[in-house]
């Protein structure tokens, strides 16, 4: 649960990839020799891929060759799906495949998963899920040829889902229906909560252990973020820009235990904070690291109306986060 706070939530749920080593031959350095292998057996453009399957259903990719890396992202519908056409804000049930054009490797695929996601067509999921979301419909499917660099965002998602940072990408988006959404919050800022409204902290043996929801009334799902800082740090306010390293504990409404957290392996967490739901964005803006921060988030600033391990649909969540780096 804890990756799927990344963008997009099945993005990091991540197989490993074996990226294979480059043939030498003839004369010159073996890392010259293996730039001439590589550059004279990739091919350019999505041609040198048959995907095939039903949409909803599956997706098989038989590899012609490698495919050199791209310069721009392009884009190509392979079924036009006869529902309507997406429209902006939509939530998206889409069936995603990534493959890796520069190893011939599957590097995630919600067909494996066994589920399709909700991805919104809100331009918060970078310019590649815009091209691929433009003048689409129900029932398609479309096929983007990217960089790890264009999708992912960073190396250390690259590294996560297990391809190069220099891989070229085959994305395969099944655009299967409309999702249903979650009720919209009053304003998208962080509102300082009175204490006794949230729940307080459950400590075992000092470390943070779950939260304790004696006296605490449900909200509603239009209730914007509530932020109560339990414990005043004195390094820098974070940015919506930085990359954040925290641990973490997370709960539903009068949940026996979380759904995820950090503080028993003893790991904290990394990761781009525009990466993550909204809902962290807009509670730790500001925030000074070494704080400790409770945060209330509505269901659309978190997974909406759609149902997770652990978290039904339409769910506030509550976090207990301590804030251990920003940069």
């Amino acid at each position: 649960m804890l990756r799927r706070f990344h963008r997009p939530a099945a993005l990091a749920l991540l197989p490993v990839l074996m990226v294979p080593a480059l043939a030498a031959c003839g004369g010159g350095s073996n890392k010259d020799d293996a730039k001439a292998s590589a550059s004279a057996s990739a091919a350019t453009g999505l041609s040198a891929v048959a995907v095939t399957g039903d949409v909803g259903k599956s997706v098989t990719a038989k590899w012609k060759s490698t495919i050199a890396k791209p310069t721009t992202t392009t884009v190509s519908t392979l079924v036009k799906g006869t529902g309507d056409a997406i429209a902006a804000n939509d939530s998206v049930s889409t069936y995603l495949w990534i493959g890796d054009g520069t190893t011939k490797k599957v590097a995630y695929s919600d067909y494996q998963q066994g589920a399709a996601e909700s991805l919104p067509n809100n331009g918060q999921l970078g310019t590649v899920f815009d091209k691929l979301f433009t003048g689409a419909t129900y029932g398609s499917r479309v096929e983007a040829l990217t960089t790890a660099a264009d999708l992912l965002g960073s190396d250390s998602a690259a590294t996560q889902l297990g391809v190069g940072k220099d891989d070229s990408l085959v994305v395969v988006a099944d655009l299967v229906k409309k999702a249903p959404t979650s009720p919209t919050p009053s304003d998208d800022k962080a509102h300082t909560a009175a204490p006794g409204t949230q729940p307080k902290v459950v400590l075992k043996k000092g470390v943070v252990s779950g939260l304790d929801w004696k006296g605490v009334k449900k909200p509603a799902l239009t209730t914007p973020v509530q932020r109560v800082i339990l414990k005043q740090g004195k390094g820098a306010k974070v940015k919506t820009s930085d990359t954040v390293t925290v641990n973490y504990l997370g709960e539903t409404y009068k949940a026996t235990k979380p759904f995820d957290e950090s503080y028993s392996s003893k790991k904290a967490f990394s990761s781009q904070l525009s990466q993550l739901i909204k809902g962290w964005s807009i509670g730790l803006e500001g925030v000074k690291v070494g704080s400790r921060v409770l945060l209330q988030v509505p269901p659309a600033y978190a997974y909406g109306a759609s149902a997770q391990t652990g978290i039904p649909a339409n769910s506030t969540l509550w976090f207990v986060i301590d804030v251990v780096k920003a940069k």
